[in-house]
């Protein structure tokens, strides 16, 4: 009966935060249904498209893991793209029946509550009190860390595996589970965890090797335990290379040297620590002038912890001062809070002394190119996702401890996720898809297969949406599946001024020709709204035609037969 009721209420948790997170980021969904999609800039087009992709190429019997539904003729890998194949499957049933708009903006509303559950398990598990428990939950959940990637990066707000990789590894060294069960749950963990971002699989093995370590130097009572874990973790990542073998392969044999965003450019600042964005309700209406002197954007600048949390963690640190785990997890906040930091001390902006680290260098003095490229592919500042589940547990253990003034303690506690609240108000876009990808009547306009070079192609436009809309009938010669185009695409100059999106240049006319050459454009298509950038240059090339809210250029010179007149 006892356990019956504790399943009721884990599952009764999960629900309270799938209301908070609903109450949060959902409702500006259901009052602008088919209008707005969640997220901000460009980036939600990206899983909007991938959600989309993974049913439609299994269906249809073609490879997931590279498309030539994009950058055709010649196509792009994806396994380096945000393209999240589990949650894209699992919501499979829902894009067939509501389209990959509905099922995307589930996943990032539910995804919040889905990490701040498992962060509650492991909470539980160690304070195994209800409260202290959901505030810790809470904290990891709805982080600064997780507000700013909700702009529309859902591959790193899906971070619920990872609370779970630590209860499991936790349970391992208390000894409640053996070697063989541990390698096989953490190796399917963390196998579907490469398929959800490898970045985050990447940084998850480095926290473990951290934890280990910390682990082995502060609690000298599990060094049994702890060396004993190496072979069934050796074990787990055999079996995650398994699981995860199809993205390894396509990730291996075609690496991303660099990152597409220079990793030297976003790094945590010191001041942000106590200064909020405007992702926070505390920081809406005037952070922005003062959060733009930190490294980045506010999708990155998740570094945020308010002070009174700041306070807790001090107590924290003092009260659990000669604890054997106090230590431990002290120890690891400063290490995950360091790494953070990147190659560079900086404080509102200034960089002030360089610091030793792997993380945040384009290129390593004296080596020049970076001799390990996936850390190149490992922003610095999203290293705070680690700092946050683990600051996440200190506060739970700190608020369940049992001492005197425990409404006060309540109090602290309550003001420090009151200074976390979100700012509902800035994570929608809104989106308007023209009635040639949606009207029946403009289908016959395109002809099969047909390679499209759409204007908008780079930033600001929504080609993207257009080819989910109309059901990949139609190729484009261009996309945004990530920062920058294939390289194909960028070399000579003259491919990267098109295929980037560069403002039109005098001689635009001339480079657009050489482009739709090259890549073998039958057809581009402008958005009616961008007209007056795109339309004068095109108009050299091919006669445009104005249907259903765009201008076709077929450059064969004529439409279609069966495609309505202009």
């Amino acid at each position: 009966m006892l356990r019956r009721f504790r399943l009721r209420g884990t599952w009764s948790v999960l629900l309270g935060y799938c209301v908070v997170s609903f109450l949060a980021f959902g409702l500006r969904l259901l009052i602008e249904p088919g209008h707005v999609y969640e997220g901000v800039y460009d980036d939600p087009q990206i899983p909007i498209w991938s959600f989309a992709w993974w049913p439609h190429a299994i269906l249809h019997g073609q490879n997931p893991f590279v498309t030539h539904a994009i950058w055709a003729p010649s196509g792009v890998d994806l396994a380096w793209a945000n393209t999240l194949p589990p949650l894209a499957l699992l919501l499979a049933p829902l894009t067939w029946l509501a389209g990959p708009f509905v099922s995307y903006d589930l996943a990032v509303v539910l995804l919040p509550a889905l990490s701040a559950w498992t962060a509650f398990l492991l909470c539980r598990h160690l304070t195994g009190k209800l409260w202290p428990s959901l505030a810790g939950g809470y904290l990891f959940g709805f982080s600064s860390y997780v507000l700013g990637h909700l702009a529309g990066q859902p591959q790193l707000t899906a971070v619920f595996l990872l609370p779970l990789a630590a209860l499991l590894a936790l349970r391992f060294v208390e000894g409640e589970l053996g070697g063989r069960r541990f390698a096989l749950l953490y190796g399917l963990l963390l196998g579907v965890q490469l398929y959800l971002a490898l970045e985050i699989a990447f940084s998850l093995t480095l926290a473990l090797g951290a934890a280990l370590v910390l682990a082995y130097l502060f609690l000298p009572e599990r060094r049994t335990r702890l060396r004993a874990s190496l072979r069934p973790l050796a074990g787990a990542y055999c079996l995650a290379g398994l699981v995860a073998a199809p993205m390894l392969y396509f990730a291996l044999s075609n690496p991303r040297e660099s990152g597409f965003t220079p990793p030297g450019a976003w790094l945590a600042d010191i001041a942000n620590l106590v200064i909020p964005t405007h992702v926070e309700a505390l920081g809406a209406g005037w952070s922005e002038s003062v959060s733009a002197h930190f490294p980045g954007n506010s999708t990155e600048q998740g570094v945020y912890l308010g002070l009174p949390i700041l306070i807790i963690l001090v107590l924290f640190a003092w009260e659990r001062r000669r604890s054997p785990g106090g230590r431990f997890l002290v120890a690891f906040i400063a290490v995950a809070a360091y790494a953070s930091l990147g190659p560079e001390l900086t404080v509102y902006g200034h960089r002030l002394i360089p610091l030793p680290t792997p993380f945040g260098h384009d290129t390593v003095p004296g080596l020049g190119k970076h001799p390990f490229p996936i850390f190149d592919n490992t922003l610095a500042v999203r290293l705070t996702l680690y700092t946050s589940l683990a600051v996440a547990v200190a506060v739970a253990l700190w608020a369940a401890a049992p001492r005197p003034g425990e409404r006060l303690r309540a109090l602290a506690l309550g003001l420090g996720i009151l200074f976390l609240l979100p700012n509902p108000g800035v994570w929608t876009t809104r989106y308007s898809i023209p009635p040639f990808f949606t009207d029946a009547r403009y289908r016959p306009c395109l002809p099969p297969n047909a390679n499209v070079l759409p204007e908008p192609i780079g930033s600001g436009g929504q080609a993207m949406l257009w080819q989910v809309a109309d059901g990949f009938r139609f190729r484009m010669a261009g996309g945004r599946i990530q920062t920058s185009p294939p390289s194909g695409f960028l070399h000579p100059d003259s491919l990267a001024q098109i295929s980037v999106g560069y403002p039109p240049v005098g001689n635009q006319a001339a480079l657009l020709s050489s482009y739709i050459s090259h890549f073998g454009v039958t057809d581009a298509i402008v958005d009616k709204r961008d007209a007056r950038v795109w339309a004068p240059a095109l108009d050299q090339i091919a006669t445009p035609h104005d249907l259903g809210g765009v201008l076709l250029y077929p450059i064969g010179g004529s439409l279609p037969p069966g495609c309505p007149a202009s």
